[in-house]
């Protein structure tokens, strides 16, 4: 893959930036179901970490997708099949990236008792992991074009 030194430079930023949200998401993986719930303070720095990072980790597809020129697909998510198909990230991390597009998507259009508290508890301790992977996925295809 290869990428402008500016593009390069921007995907860098925003991994730097996912790189944190994933940070403060681990740090509040400690708290039990039960404070998480009763916890808006704390609802509320999961769920706008999860849907920025997410939304960082979607910006970074689309900045490589019009680097490699290739046709912008139509909704988010399918912008990690663009980047399977190119053999930037593995057809795993796209598929459960793709989730994770439709996971921000509920954060970001719901609010309140709309959201499922249980489901966002699930996500903090179960695909931070997909995020850091995604993110040494891209990092690897960038060292593997400026080599």
């Amino acid at each position: 893959m290869s990428v402008p030194d500016e593009v390069e430079s921007t995907v860098l930023d925003k991994v730097e930036y996912v790189e944190e949200a994933v940070t403060v998401l681990a740090e509040k993986r400690d708290l039990d179901e039960q404070t998480y719930r009763t916890d808006r303070e704390q609802r509320a720095i999961v769920e706008r970490e999860f849907q920025t990072a997410i939304e960082a980790c979607l910006d970074i597809a689309g900045l490589i997708i019009g680097a490699l020129d290739a046709e912008m697909p139509d909704t988010y998510a399918e912008r990690f099949g663009v980047l399977e198909a190119a053999g930037i990230v593995s057809s795993e991390t796209a598929d459960r990236m793709r989730s994770a597009a439709g996971f921000r998507n509920v954060l970001t259009h719901q609010y309140g008792t709309d959201i499922d508290d249980a489901q966002v508890y699930e996500h903090l301790q179960t695909e931070l992991d997909v995020i850091v992977r995604y993110l040494r996925e891209i990092k690897t295809a960038l060292d593997d074009s400026s080599a």
